[in-house]
């Protein structure tokens, strides 16, 4: 009796899992129905894009020929060797590897300073975070005239008797002056965020620490830093995929120029696909800027993370 019993088991649990299934669905479609639209629109122009971008990029695809040959790796070598690209892509790395600790660590700065405020702390905060919210464009088109030869920095820096640069045509100055510009407009973001990590620091740590003698420096590295680690992984990761994306503001402000001191690779992109309508050869070089940003991106997660929980 046993043995004939054993085998309905399994078949009466899984009838019993498919009916609790439907039961769920009949219960929570109208959610699905809700977020379909949005569901679909990020299927057809993320996931189906992305395929599609590989795909042309073994191919030489553009909207004006029909003729469109597979072409194997042939994208990747030319991509390896076109000058262009290299310079774009040496010109992102110095602006990741300047834009990312430095807004770190001013983010972290305020962010400190903002918690040991007691009066103005909300203007404090609103002071930093306005920048942030205020679109790239708009923020984009006020530093090209801050950056004028007459412009707002160089009167101030008249008054100190120095000579301001001409800054957004000097090929020496004009990747800085994009770097400032952004470490203006994201800080602001940062900080907020580690305001939230330190917030969550239990008190009774810096009572501890008070206790036993040790100093502000001290207690900022041995406490707080350690205890800051998950903010600063987001903050570094971020950071770094957001840097190494960077278009819009070199856009506006240089248009790449002068002599591509500040062409990005992400402009890059956009000059071979929307200009020169070589759509396969642009989806290859943005294939291999994935590549480098989920290196970087997965050496950080590697390195910085922490199993632990504060």
């Amino acid at each position: 009796m046993t043995t004939l019993a054993q085998p309905s088991q399994p078949l009466q649990s899984r009838a019993s899992r498919q009916r609790e299934l439907w039961r769920r669905l009949k219960k929570t479609w109208p959610g699905y129905l809700f977020i379909s639209p949005a569901g679909l629109l990020i299927t057809v122009f993320s996931y189906v894009a992305i395929i599609f971008s590989l795909y042309i990029s073994f191919h030489q695809y553009d909207i004006i020929s029909e003729a469109r040959p597979f072409e194997g790796l042939e994208n990747y070598a030319r991509a390896l060797n076109d000058k262009l690209v290299r310079i774009s892509f040496r010109n992102t790395f110095v602006y990741v590897a300047v834009i990312v600790p430095s807004i770190t660590v001013i983010s972290l700065l305020l962010a400190v300073l903002g918690n040991q405020v007691r009066r103005g702390r909300a203007l404090f905060r609103t002071i930093f975070f306005i920048p942030t919210i205020t679109p790239i464009v708009v923020t984009s088109m006020l530093w090209v005239w801050l950056y004028e030869p007459t412009g707002g920095i160089n009167r101030l820096l008249q008054m100190i008797n120095i000579e301001g640069p001409n800054w957004l045509f000097d090929p020496s100055t004009a990747l800085p002056a994009i770097m400032i510009m952004t470490i203006w407009g994201a800080v602001g973001y940062y900080m907020i965020i580690f305001l939230a990590g330190l917030a969550e620091i239990p008190e009774v740590f810096y009572e501890a620490a008070k206790v036993d003698g040790a100093g502000r420096w001290h207690t900022f590295w041995k406490i707080t830093i350690p205890l800051l680690r998950n903010s600063l992984i987001f903050a570094f990761v971020t950071l770094t995929i957001a840097a190494f994306q960077v278009f819009t503001q070199a856009f506006i402000m240089t248009q790449g120029g002068p002599m591509n001191s500040t062409q990005t690779v992400q402009m890059v992109v956009y000059h071979y696909a929307f200009q020169r309508f070589q759509m396969g050869y642009a989806s290859a070089i943005s294939w291999l800027l994935f590549g480098v940003i989920f290196f970087f991106s997965a050496l950080q997660l590697k390195l910085f993370m922490s199993r632990e929980l504060y």
